[in-house]
């Protein structure tokens, strides 16, 4: 086999929430899925995505699936506990019954016994613009759906698909940026960024709200990264923050109080992601922060803007 150069993603996401995915794809890839499939050089596990269905590590692109098969052969692959899967695409699919026969080839070429129930590796096969495309695929667990079963929840709080994509937007994918989530509430975004793997931390204010949070990060078995603090009083420095402050729609906090936690953010942070209901350009503005993207999500009138701003 060749040295792995490339990958292929399989990209999945609802109607509303396409501004968003297309807002984490660029910041992951500096690209954006067309016919919901992106092709990169860069390495990214699926399972930290809610739009990032598979990936396909590509070994072989050849203009024929015979030509596939002929790598094969040559390469003698041995391994135990194998599944053949054909990536069904956006566009392009060939016929039901040519997949099958794919799959089957592809199998019949690699020596050893394959497992169809608990695979320990996915071999993928699939044709993408005239191409067909050979490779290890690895799918999105998904195990993360189950922090919707946080003990502890409030109303407001962010749904898990836009705090997963938001901590990735935050980090650019790098485990190691420093991330702060200055008001943290019930650690939503925390539990997305802790558990796949990033380097963030959060603030609140209100010790009830710390006390849920930590009971959240404890039940996942995360480190209670989560200090009762205000905001304002941070003394350390981050690469980036993310602000989700209180709103007028649920709390009394004024223009005045919103802006010192924007010009917090400006101090601690060389970056800053925003997450309001209601448009707070001028304070960010005033704050010194420029905003070079934005989008929203959210269904009906339940609808947030998320900004990127340097």
């Amino acid at each position: 086999m060749k040295d792995i150069k490339k990958y292929l993603y399989v990209i999945n996401y609802p109607v509303y929430e396409r501004d968003l995915c297309m807002m984490e794809m660029r910041t992951l890839f500096d690209d954006t899925p067309e016919d919901k499939v992106l092709i990169s050089e860069r390495e990214f596990n699926p399972s930290n995505s809610p739009f990032i269905k598979r990936r396909l590590e590509i070994l072989y692109e050849k203009d024929t699936f015979e030509e596939i098969l002929r790598e094969l052969e040559k390469a003698q692959i041995r391994m135990e506990g194998f599944k053949a899967e054909y990536l069904r695409l956006e566009s392009g699919n060939i016929p039901y019954e040519e997949r099958l026969k794919s799959v089957r080839e592809i199998g019949l070429r690699v020596i050893g016994f394959p497992s169809m129930t608990a695979p320990k590796i996915r071999l993928g096969i699939t044709k993408y613009r005239e191409k067909w495309l050979f490779g290890i695929c690895v799918n999105n667990d998904y195990r993360w759906k189950e922090h919707d079963n946080k003990p502890c929840t409030y109303s407001n709080s962010l749904g898990i698909r836009t705090a997963k994509a938001i901590v990735n937007i935050a980090t650019m994918g790098n485990p190691e940026t420093r991330v702060v989530d200055a008001c943290c509430g019930v650690g939503t975004t925390l539990i997305e960024g802790l558990s796949a793997g990033y380097d963030i931390c959060g603030y609140e204010l209100s010790p009830k709200t710390t006390a849920n949070a930590k009971e959240n990060l404890r039940y996942f078995g995360l480190e209670e990264r989560v200090v009762n603090q205000d905001m304002n009083e941070i003394g350390e420095e981050y690469d980036v923050s993310i602000l989700d402050i209180p709103y007028g729609i649920f709390s009394h906090t004024t223009k005045e109080l919103q802006l010192e936690m924007i010009e917090t953010a400006r101090r601690i942070s060389k970056r800053m992601i925003m997450v309001t209901f209601e448009g707070l350009d001028d304070l960010i503005l005033k704050a010194g922060f420029k905003i070079t993207e934005r989008c929203s999500v959210g269904k009906g009138n339940f609808i947030r803007e998320v900004l990127i701003c340097e």
